[in-house]
């Protein structure tokens, strides 16, 4: 008769067999992206490579890497982020991977969603990505999240905040800081002016002087972690409409980080 110690020690062992099992799968099983100490280059090809994501997007890719790389080295797994200005999603796709577990909120403004046609796109990016949430509001009207944002992404449309009727910086920007966490981040790219010209370009060559984006966001409140050269191009003179041809796609690009301070 075999004794109960040795009936243990039998179950004992099957079930850590079984939880080393289950592990090994779960980790397996894990996308690229999500895996522990994945590195930025991992992440950022995986993000890039999912077989869902619209074909016209994939165009932008070459243009659009070092933005892609400069945001994802700012978002973790499991992050609560805000896309703010979304379009059709490009930055909204990238995101959602890259969160994994964690979630998109993915916003344009209703004058946006109808001007330029985008309920079709942005629903076809909620049915391949769960993860993903529609916002539809104003710039300045975003409305509070159930759970504060671990990060919020404003790529290239900053300037276009500023075309808003009634538009004021500082209070659209108090309201981003009351939507992070202490110690939560803002990621901002945009297309530079020339120095001085404040905000006197943002519908004209839809740009914006850095030194104004600066003063936006410390008056509200927040701190400037990393103001990087990633983006930048000195052979733009600052003068052509972002949408020229001989300059799209190649504008000097200002790429800054601020955060809500912990306390």
């Amino acid at each position: 008769m075999v004794s109960q110690r040795i009936l243990c020690l039998a179950m004992a062992l099957s079930l850590s067999g079984l939880a080393q099992t289950t592990y090994a799968a779960d980790t397996a099983a894990a996308p690229a992206e999500c895996a522990a100490n994945a590195s930025l280059d991992t992440r950022v090809e995986a993000v890039l490579a999912k077989a869902d994501r619209p074909e016209g997007q994939r165009a932008n890719d070459a243009n659009r890497l070092g933005e892609t790389r400069f945001v994802l080295d700012h978002i973790k797994p499991g992050d609560h982020v805000l896309d703010m200005g979304a379009g059709g999603g490009y930055a909204s796709y990238l995101l959602s991977a890259a969160v994994c577990t964690g979630s998109v909120d993915s916003q344009n403004p209703p004058k946006w969603v109808d001007a330029f046609k985008m309920e079709p796109a942005r629903q076809a990016l909620v049915t391949a990505r769960p993860n993903v949430h529609l916002v539809t509001s104003d710039f300045g009207k975003v409305p509070l999240p159930a759970a504060p944002y671990d990060a919020i992404f404003i790529g290239t449309i900053y300037h276009d905040t500023y075309n808003e009727d009634g538009h004021d910086a500082v209070a659209m920007d108090k309201a981003l800081l009351a939507a992070l966490k202490p110690g939560g981040l803002v990621i901002l790219t945009d297309h530079r002016t020339a120095d001085g010209v404040a905000a006197t370009a943002t519908n004209t060559l839809h740009r914006i002087d850095k030194a104004q984006v600066l003063a936006d966001f410390k008056a509200a409140g927040f701190e400037l972690v990393e103001d990087s050269s990633v983006l930048a191009n000195p052979a733009d003179d600052h003068s052509k409409n972002v949408f020229d041809p001989s300059i799209r796609g190649h504008t000097d690009r200002m790429a800054l980080v601020f955060r809500r301070p912990l306390q």
